[in-house]
């Protein structure tokens, strides 16, 4: 027989009908003692109000100093109190953390899909919620461990009695967390860690699944941004902070906000270099050119370099020309490929004191970022322009006007344009064009292949 999967409204249905007395009335998702409101419950969430029913005390009602919001999902469910009457344990113990920071706080939220604090409301996800609770649990036994330990002298000298040694029981796995929260620790330092670890069955496991989740959730992110058809400068300051926690602030915009990404987590996901540099600085020269600015510098396993350009990843690759029947790649797109013929020219001429950054030669400058630890050999510097989408290579066919529809079918626009892509892919000699898509795509074949090794 198929299991039968209780929904959210049943479940919570079942726990509402254990609560029903003679003192206890619900009435239009309204549950209240006497006359006293206790909490209101929907199919999505439950608020509780600051009075708290105890039943066995003389003075049954008692009003707390916060209220209690759960968003309801099933696992929410789970944190309940066996007696719903009141919010779960939890909460309070949650309020007492927070409180001696936040004095103002009075409305605990658990549940829903980020921790934040909103004026006097503090959000807490079902996952750091009970991440909490566990360190508050262990910490009290912690306590007491170290009470018996610092008394045991006492108990013996002056009553004969002998207190056991308590056995280790922390959970490291906690402390893990607390390291990773803390920021403290960057992907290299765990890839360091990885490597004075034991061989192992346990140690390969787990140093791969965090690895592999990573990868998974970076990869996710930065293709929900790349399938947006069209990205303004609020939409970025939102995908950023939601989904990477960026300050809305520090984002103007699209190419900016794949610049913060992957100066952060390119390295070794999406590049897999032994070093990524983002100077924030301007190449200057003597002659008066115009100066320059490399988005992010990659140094390759030759100790040579890389720039990488980016643009706009709803930006498309190419226009086209209806006359000719013939695509041509737009102005952002020629005019990135210049800047980089131009990066290019500038790293050749690395001891060329005409060219420096913030005062120093080029060479000089990289070599001082990296403390002396890559020594670096810039003999045939690439660059690299990633850009657009692999679907949004130029409007679609369904996008032109019934007199260029007239003159083409789909099928030869479409072909035309797959063509006009490869003939830009192998147009350049020392610059690599690529979209979003294919440098996803192409970290997760890199991932897949470790993976079978």
């Amino acid at each position: 027989m198929a299991r039968v999967i209780r929904t959210i409204e049943q479940k919570l249905q079942t726990k509402i009908s254990k609560i029903v007395s003679d003192r206890i009335s619900i009435v239009n998702g309204s549950v209240k003692v006497d006359d006293i409101l206790l909490f209101k419950y929907s199919g999505t969430k439950i608020d509780y109000t600051r009075n708290r029913f105890f039943p066995r005390l003389k003075e049954d009602i008692v009003e707390d100093e916060f209220i209690v919001t759960i968003l309801l999902d099933h696992e929410t469910l789970n944190i309940l109190s066996s007696n719903i009457l009141k919010p779960p344990k939890g909460a309070g113990i949650m309020f007492d953390i927070i409180k001696v920071i936040k004095p103002d706080i009075n409305h605990i939220i658990i549940g829903g899909t980020e921790c934040k604090i909103d004026g006097s409301s503090f959000y807490v996800t079902v996952d750091i919620y009970l991440t909490l609770l566990a360190i508050n649990r262990e910490e009290g036994v912690d306590k007491k461990k170290r009470v018996r330990s610092r008394i045991s002298p006492f108990l013996k000298s002056k009553f004969g009695l002998e207190i056991s040694e308590d056995e280790e029981e922390r959970d490291y796995s906690l402390l893990l967390q607390e390291i990773i929260a803390s920021k403290k620790i960057s992907q290299s330092d765990i890839i360091v860690l990885s490597k004075e670890l034991e061989v192992g069955d346990n140690s390969e496991v787990v140093i791969k699944r965090q690895i592999n989740k990573q990868t998974d959730w970076l990869l996710s992110a930065i293709q929900e941004i790349v399938d947006k058809p069209k990205l303004t400068k609020k939409d970025a300051q939102d995908l950023g902070h939601d989904l990477f926690k960026f300050p809305r602030s520090s984002i103007s915009g699209p190419e900016s906000l794949m610049e913060k990404i992957l100066t952060k987590y390119g390295q070794n996901i999406i590049f897999g270099v032994p070093a990524l540099l983002n100077t924030k600085k301007y190449v200057v020269s003597a002659s008066r050119l115009p100066r320059c600015q490399f988005d992010i510098l990659l140094i390759n396993y030759l100790s040579d370099i890389e720039i990488v350009e980016l643009k706009r990843p709803d930006e498309y690759l190419f226009e086209y020309d209806s006359h000719r029947n013939k695509f041509y790649i737009n102005k952002t797109l020629g005019t990135a490929t210049a800047q980089c013929e131009r990066y290019i020219s500038t790293l050749y001429k690395d001891n060329d004191p005409d060219f420096t950054i913030d005062g120093k030669k080029i060479k000089e400058y990289i070599n001082e970022q990296f403390g002396g630890t890559i020594s670096l050999s810039i003999c045939r510097p690439k660059a690299l322009i990633i850009i657009g989408a692999i679907q949004r290579l130029a409007k679609g066919y369904n996008d032109l006007s019934i007199e260029e529809k007239a003159k083409i079918s789909k099928r030869e626009y479409d072909d035309n344009l797959e063509m006009a892509y490869k003939e830009l892919k192998s147009s350049f000699k020392n610059i690599e064009i690529a979209t979003y898509t294919e440098i996803i795509e192409g970290a997760r074949l890199r991932f897949q292949l470790e993976n079978l090794s």
